[in-house]
Formats: C-alpha cells, sequence, structure tokens
C-alpha cells in the first residue's frame, strides 16, 4: 500500500533525522538569538556533535547557512532567506529603494548597495548594483560584503549609521561590546555620523593585510577567530571627525539611514567609492547618497500613513 501525506498524526512515519535538520534550521532562523558556533548548536539542541556537524555542513553546502570566516558563527544563510522571501509579500523598504539605488548608482558611477536590518544585531545585503562592465569576480574580491553571501554582525565599528540616531542605552550597549581602547572613539564617531548625516568607512593597510591572511588559514577554532576579530577591530580607524576630513582620504563605503515612523534605522543606503578622494568629493557623495536616503524614508512613512488612512 502506497503511504501518503496525510493530516493525521498518528498515520505519519517519523523521521528523526528530518527533525534534527528542521531544529537547527529553526535555531538559526531565530532572529532573537544571536549567531552561534557549532558547540552553541550541539548544547541547545542536544545533538551529538558529529550529527549537528554533518546538518550543518550541507546547509552551508546548499546555502542554508553561512559561517563567519573570523568568527566561526553559524547563521541563517542566502539560500533559506531567498526561498523564505520568495513566499512572503514584498518588503516595502526594499521595494521603495531600489529604484532609488539603481538611480544613485547611475549618477555616482560607484556600486551601491541598501543595508536591511533583518533583527537588531543583524544585516544583510538586500540590493546590489554594478557597473555593468564590472568583472564577477572582482566584485567578491574588492566588495565581499556586497555578495549577499551572508548576513554581517552589527557589531562595533561597522555600520555605524544604524546606532548614531539610537538612543542613550542602545549605544552605550553596542558601544560596550567593543574594545575599551576604542570606546571613546566610537562616542566621538557616532556624534560626527549623526551630525552630517552618513558615516565613512576606511580601513588601514595592516586591516587588510590581517584579513587577508586570516581569508588564507582555512580552519580555525572559535576562540582564535574570535581573538583575531578583536585585532581586527583594533586595527581599524573608525570614521573620520569634522577635523579629520581634509586633504585626501581613504574611502571604502559612505552610508546614510533610512528610517521608520519612529525614528528608528531599519535600513541603510551606502554607496561604495573603495578609493582615496578628495574631501571635497566625499562631502558630495555623502551629500548626495543622504539625499536618496531621506527620499527612501519619506516614501516609506508616507507608505505606512496611506495605510493607517484606510
Amino acid at each position: 500500500m502506497t503511504q501518503t501525506v496525510s493530516d493525521d498524526a498518528k498515520s505519519r512515519q517519523p523521521s528523526p533525522p528530518t527533525e534534527r535538520a528542521i531544529r537547527v534550521i529553526e535555531l538559526l532562523a531565530d532572529r532573537s538569538i544571536a549567531p552561534m558556533t557549532l558547540a552553541d548548536i550541539v548544547r541547545r539542541t542536544g545533538q551529538s556533535r558529529a550529527t549537528a556537524h554533518a546538518i550543518v555542513s550541507e546547509l552551508i553546502a546548499q546555502r542554508w547557512a553561512v559561517r563567519d570566516r573570523v568568527t566561526g558563527a553559524i547563521d541563517i544563510g542566502p539560500g533559506f532567506t531567498s526561498l523564505a522571501a520568495s513566499v512572503s509579500p514584498p518588503d516595502p523598504v526594499i521595494e521603495l529603494a531600489r529604484p532609488r539605488t539603481t538611480a544613485l548608482h547611475n549618477s555616482l558611477g560607484i556600486p551601491c548597495f541598501v543595508a536591511r536590518r533583518s533583527s537588531p544585531d543583524t544585516i544583510s545585503v538586500a540590493i546590489a548594483t554594478w557597473s555593468t562592465d564590472a568583472p564577477a569576480d572582482s566584485r567578491a574580491t574588492e566588495l565581499p560584503w556586497l555578495t549577499g553571501d551572508r548576513p554581517i554582525r552589527l557589531r562595533p565599528p561597522i555600520s555605524r549609521e544604524f546606532f548614531a540616531w539610537a538612543t542613550p542605552a542602545e549605544q552605550d550597549a553596542w558601544i560596550s561590546r567593543a574594545p575599551a581602547a576604542l570606546r571613546t572613539r566610537l562616542r566621538l564617531a557616532l556624534a560626527a555620523v549623526a551630525e552630517r548625516g552618513y558615516s565613512i568607512e576606511r580601513m588601514s593597510d595592516d586591516y587588510v593585510a590581517l584579513m587577508d591572511a586570516l581569508n588564507s588559514l582555512g580552519t580555525a577554532s572559535d576562540s582564535l577567530r574570535s581573538r583575531m576579530s578583536d585585532i581586527l577591530t583594533e586595527l581599524t580607524t573608525i570614521d573620520y571627525l569634522a577635523d579629520e576630513l581634509h586633504g585626501e582620504v581613504p574611502v571604502i563605503t559612505i552610508g546614510a539611514p533610512i528610517f521608520d515612523d519612529d525614528g528608528s534605522v531599519i535600513a541603510a543606503l551606502v554607496a561604495c567609492p573603495n578609493a582615496t578622494m578628495a574631501t571635497s568629493a566625499v562631502v558630495d557623495v555623502g551629500r548626495t547618497v543622504r539625499e536618496a536616503a531621506d527620499e527612501v524614508t519619506a516614501a516609506y512613512r508616507g507608505l505606512d500613513h496611506r495605510r493607517e488612512s484606510r
């Protein structure tokens, strides 16, 4: 007799391997939980390390999960989120930002993207634009965050535009996660970002060299990756303060916030010069990015108001 799918719980045949895989997926997809190491997954699910490792490895191979190359933390991947998005209503923020991101890219002639907040401490690249003549392999090499292959933790000092307008308590909590030596600089940087309306990302030569070395390590323990991540943070020169913007300066990205009705930053529109620029050019690009982000904010707030008035 051929078995058929039934709603009758008594008639179904249990599948423990499937149940174990679903448990891991549910855990990774829970946005209230920070990305976990394999040891965390073993502890939370009660599965053996070998079983959890096999499940996670297959999820990563299928792009349903991703592993942070620095910290070893595992998070839900683009394969899963793409599938979920295909059966979910369109995200109004993304729909409103898409044409403006394309217009910004066409105007500036540089890559642009939208970072969408998916949880209090996680963002993901939702839209990315490239020059049509940019080689595909150069994109992942020069600007790896534009691949959208993994969620990005809002760990200091990155993505300051998501915290420059946060409450003092939220800023304090975020800054407290940084090494003590960087906290004063972070607080000054958040004030500078809020004053001018956009963040400016820059990296030192030492940072780039160490990142290249880390990427070549292959396997490393979670504790080692965590310690190396702290070193990377310490090597980062955080943003530009007002009196530091003069002459020519190296700029990786310039990001401006997109707000909801409550004034919370729910996304950011980001341009990627990835070059040394004259200060006047940085200011011009920053103003253009901020104006485009403000347009998305206004459109989104207007959309919410129209819905409420119906």
